[in-house]
């Protein structure tokens, strides 16, 4: 499955320029040790994501400063998953060759997916 879209949608400007997307893992359920066996405890899924881009970006979006955005990505199936309350977590370490511009690592939280 390949993403053909991701579109971050922030205070009415919009920004695509992403070079890579990755989806965090969700962990919907965790096992707790209980007195003769195991057991399993309900947990409130944590959805986020983690993302690339070329520094310098450009763009309206400050990407450190996303507070209660929307990011929408659609891949080729026609999926598409629409993060709401996206929050900036983190912006990670930069890589660079000898060949391709700055690319750095931005870590997104949101608090809801919806898949259509």
């Amino acid at each position: 499955m390949y993403v053909n879209t991701c579109r971050l949608e922030f205070n009415g400007a919009v920004f695509e320029d992403f070079d890579t997307f990755t989806e965090n893992s969700v962990v919907f359920h965790k096992q707790v040790n209980l007195m003769n066996k195991t057991g399993h405890s309900k947990m409130t899924p944590r959805y986020g994501f983690s993302v690339s881009v070329k520094k310098p970006y450009s763009g309206e979006i400050d990407l450190d400063k996303v507070a209660n955005a929307t990011m929408t990505v659609e891949y080729d199936n026609a999926e598409r998953h629409t993060y709401s309350g996206v929050y900036a977590l983190e912006s990670g370490e930069g890589a660079i060759s000898g060949e391709t511009e700055l690319t750095m690592t931005k870590t997104f939280g949101a608090e809801n997916r919806s898949i259509e």
